[in-house]
């Protein structure tokens, strides 16, 4: 991708504030104190703390190169990576450390990424190696071009294993890493890390996980925190996609609304800072209505809560809103032809299916 272009895709695109904190925090760890450049370049506090700001990639990026050049270091990335907490997650953090799972943890990391920084996205394929499957995580990102990516791909794969160490409680490793790009530095280091066969210049950047570590339960494992953090979780990835989306905007409040009974379109449009009529003809517009934007959050919770929570049908039933579970009952089978027992019994522990 010519400069040019590279300039003005980092214009365009974000990274949230705790990925800032983190590359601040493993600067400093380096010996490179970027608090100066940081205020120079016109990030405050109150930016950094503000869970809906967003920093752009054009002032995100010449910190790391300053901390990749002033810390010496060409494995600065890697190093990054092992630095990772909890706390620079984001809400992630919390709702993944109280997964059941290491799967389940996983799983929540995939669709987190975009919200975390959108130089990259994070898919997965189920793939046979040695007559066993293994779960390939694929990272892909358009700006491989960049003189920083390296450092970014290093960061991001050090942390995943790190951090999976630390949520099991156990020193496993991964099957294979495999990167697109050369070594940055020495090849003994990435060992030292990955304690498995790492290959580079490879088609792909990727991690390739033996498909029995997704059972093994997390240290940590907490189904109450984890029924909170998970929404707090769900709410900032939903916030995330309604920055300019009117749809969203409006599964957010209703989101926000929902365990204090049902949601009414009303209040919502004063939250919006637009008259209802105005806020039907919009959703008009867009081939949808209120009452459907509210079932279909329904239905999405209650899958998602009959599968990764331990609620009674019963709580599920109050907490969207139903006044008694028949009416939950009869709604879900509505939409699935089953009952929310039946749905719960039939569907496996998490989504990594073939």
């Amino acid at each position: 991708m010519p400069s040019a272009n590279l300039s003005a895709s980092l214009k365009h695109k974000t990274v949230a504030p705790f990925w800032l904190e983190y590359l601040l925090d493993a600067a400093l760890r380096a010996g490179v104190d970027l608090s100066y450049a940081l205020v120079e370049s016109g990030i405050s506090n109150d930016d950094l703390e503000d869970p809906q700001s967003r920093i752009s990639m054009a002032i995100e990026n010449p910190l790391l190169k300053q901390a990749i050049a002033g810390s010496a270091d060409p494995l600065f990335g890697l190093h990054m990576g092992e630095g990772i907490r909890p706390r620079f997650m984001g809400e992630l953090g919390y709702a993944s450390m109280s997964s059941a799972t290491l799967g389940d943890a996983i799983e929540l990391m995939i669709p987190f990424m975009k919200v975390t920084t959108e130089y990259a996205q994070l898919r997965f394929e189920w793939r046979e190696q040695d007559g066993d499957k293994t779960l390939w995580l694929i990272w892909e990102s358009d700006l491989e071009d960049l003189p920083t990516y390296p450092a970014r791909v290093d960061a991001n794969f050090a942390a995943a294993i790190v951090y999976g160490r630390w949520l099991i409680g156990q020193e496993l490793n991964p099957a294979r890493i495999l990167f697109k790009h050369p070594p940055q530095g020495d090849e003994a280091e990435y060992q030292r890390i990955f304690r498995c066969d790492v290959t580079f210049g490879q088609p792909e950047n990727a991690i390739v996980l033996p498909g029995h570590l997704l059972d093994l339960p997390l240290r940590d494992a907490d189904p109450e925190v984890h029924k909170v953090a998970r929404s707090r979780m769900q709410r900032a990835v939903t916030q995330y996609h309604a920055r300019d989306n009117l749809l969203e905007q409006v599964r957010l409040e209703i989101q926000k609304r929902l365990q204090q009974g049902v949601p009414q379109l009303e209040p919502i449009a004063d939250q919006l800072g637009v008259k209802p009529w105005t806020l039907r003809r919009q959703l008009r517009a867009e081939n949808t209505d209120f009452s459907s934007l509210l079932e279909d959050e329904r239905r999405r919770l209650a899958c998602d809560w009959l599968l990764h929570s331990e609620r009674s049908v019963n709580q599920i039933a109050l907490d969207l809103g139903y006044s008694e579970q028949s009416a939950f009952n009869r709604a879900f089978k509505r939409w699935f032809d089953m009952t929310p027992v039946q749905y719960r019994d039939s569907q496996g522990s998490h989504t990594f299916n073939d």
